[in-house]
């Protein structure tokens, strides 16, 4: 028996049983700020009954939208179905050519309160990212003391913004991003997309994220971001990674360096994202991704890949190979600890039982995206992403 490979075997195993660990503590955390933010929404209730509030927003909630037309008028919808506390709605179009900014306009229009408007974004600067240059707009353009970043296509559900409100009162932190629960028809949204939840639960712990100081222990995820203003002047807003692509992390990590509190929460019950319509743009999507992860933060890319290898692939290769008697045991340690950990994670953020049958072939999906894009990212080959370049010399 080889030393090399009996020493993989214990290493998946333990990968592994550590992510599972972790993930237990991590879901753990999370149901605790969940469960206190909902006790302070339904102790505030009786006192906010009646009409929908107006006057000086507390919250602005901030969405760029590029050739979003599919997805515009539900984000809209759902940020003017909130209630309380008072908010603005406001979007930026960047740039759109499939109607985005008419959908935009027509939905604003008939809210009664007049609490949404449109932005017409101004040409892309040199140095800058789209969705980065967009979201610096909307800050500047923004009157509230807190505010929420939403990808377009996300949904917010009425009362979502009282709940995050108060999960980040509840983790005292006033940099929080939040974990949706994913939906879609298209299989990518309902069998690959959830393993967003085993990377941010099961290798990245939560609690640390909040209770540590160290920028090099952070993460956020950009589909939700809530920032109180005075943090986000003070970590330098979307200018201070103008030509980033990863800048949710980005942003975490610029917090975490100027001293602000930073967490990610649950958001499930009262967000949703469909993320996308077809492989094709699964694909654009994660390789984008995986290609700005490479070039910023090169050993956190190499780290999850081989670690995706190890513990995804690895114990399979060996049980192909026919490993005799107790040998055999370490591989089905780990394929059972990781298929039992999936099954939980699945179970908790509500998510699609047949994700559970056929992990090996979407993690392995994802697995070939990340180390596509990655290698094209290390190799400074730029990748278009909606007429945009990004990489090479464009925005990273």
């Amino acid at each position: 028996m080889s030393q090399v490979p009996a020493a993989l075997d214990v290493v998946a195993a333990t990968l592994a049983s550590g992510a599972a660990f972790c993930a237990w503590r991590s879901c753990r955390w999370l149901a605790r700020h969940e469960e206190a933010a909902e006790r302070a929404v339904q102790a505030e209730a009786p006192t906010m009954e009646g009409s929908v509030d107006s006057g000086t927003p507390a919250v602005s909630l901030l969405v760029p939208a590029r050739d979003e037309a599919r997805n515009v008028e539900g984000v809209i919808a759902g940020m003017l179905a909130q209630r309380h506390p008072p908010i603005e709605a406001l979007v930026l179009d960047d740039g759109s050519s499939d109607g985005t900014a008419e959908l935009a306009e027509r939905a604003f229009a008939a809210d009664p309160a007049g609490r949404g408007r449109l932005l017409r974004g101004a040409p892309l600067p040199d140095g800058w990212g789209g969705k980065n240059h967009a979201c610096h707009q909307l800050a500047q353009a923004a009157r509230g003391e807190w505010l929420m970043f939403l990808d377009a296509d996300t949904r917010l559900a009425p009362g979502g913004v009282e709940r995050a409100l108060a999960a980040a009162r509840s983790a005292d932190a006033d940099f929080v991003s939040f974990l949706p629960r994913y939906r879609g028809e298209h299989w990518t949204n309902r069998l690959a997309v959830p393993w967003l939840y085993y990377f941010l639960t099961a290798l990245v712990p939560l609690p640390e994220v909040r209770s540590t100081r160290s920028p090099r222990l952070s993460v956020a995820n950009g589909q939700a971001i809530l920032v109180r203003r005075r943090a986000y002047d003070r970590i330098g807003g979307h200018a201070a990674v103008r030509d980033h692509v990863v800048e949710d992390v980005s942003l975490a990590i610029a917090a975490k360096a100027a001293g602000v509190s930073l967490a990610l929460l649950d958001g499930r019950r009262w967000l949703d994202c469909a993320m996308y319509d077809d492989a094709r743009g699964f694909v654009r999507g994660f390789a984008k991704s995986f290609h700005s992860a490479a070039r910023r933060y090169p050993g956190q890319w190499l780290g999850l890949s081989v670690l995706l290898l190890l513990v995804g692939f690895w114990p399979w290769a060996r049980l192909g190979a026919g490993q005799p008697g107790a040998w055999a045991l370490l591989p089905l340690v780990a394929l059972a600890v990781v298929t039992t950990t999936w099954a939980a994670l699945l179970r908790r953020f509500g998510q699609a039982r047949e994700a559970l049958f056929c992990w090996p072939a979407t993690l392995g999906l994802l697995l070939l995206v990340s180390l596509a894009g990655g290698f094209a990212g290390i190799a400074g080959r730029p990748l278009d992403w909606r007429g945009r370049a990004v990489g090479g010399s464009g925005a990273s």
